[in-house]
């Protein structure tokens, strides 16, 4: 069984690389997969899918989901057709501890390129419609009033905000 961590493309020669750890040892290996049928022309979600199918690459691609594998694909395409969104040659990797084990919230959004950003803004939004409270929810309430002053620290005071007597006049 195997765990992935890190999954990331080489531009120069187009090649996937993956990161796992085998579950039985705990021990970390890189497999290098090339893109050899790969060209400008090719579709992102066609390669992916060749991919994960594929009997030699497959059972170590079967946990990364079609999406994100078509996402890392589609970069090196873009890279292929001279895109300039890419602007380095380093490779591009892609952190698979938050599906797997990992704890969310790490992502630099400062460092994303633009579809990478809306990418991590949608999950957000997704997760923020599902949370969201609206009229006609059971637990909806009009006018909410939260008392945020006896919490474990106690009530802070703060007497700039008790008087209305002010030195100052607006």
């Amino acid at each position: 069984m195997f765990a992935p961590k890190k999954c990331g493309i080489r531009y120069e020669p187009p090649t996937l690389v993956l990161e796992y750890v085998v579950v039985a040892t705990g021990k970390l290996h890189r497999r290098c997969m090339p893109l050899r049928d790969v060209t400008a022309n090719s579709i992102p979600e066609t390669v992916a899918r060749k991919f994960k199918n594929n009997p030699k690459h497959g059972k170590y691609l079967e946990k990364i989901s079609q999406e994100k594998l078509s996402r890392i694909l589609g970069k090196c395409i873009k890279y292929m057709k001279g895109a300039a969104a890419i602007g380095s040659s380093k490779p591009t990797r892609l952190n698979l501890e938050d599906d797997f084990g990992g704890t969310a919230g790490e992502i630099d959004l400062n460092k994303l390129d633009d579809s990478e950003l809306q990418f991590e803004k949608s999950k957000m939004n997704k997760d923020f419609l599902s949370k969201q409270i609206k009229p006609g929810d059971p637990d909806y309430e009009y006018d909410k009033e939260v008392d945020f002053g006896s919490g474990k620290l106690g009530a802070v005071e703060c007497d700039w905000d008790e008087s209305e007597n002010s030195d100052f006049s607006f």
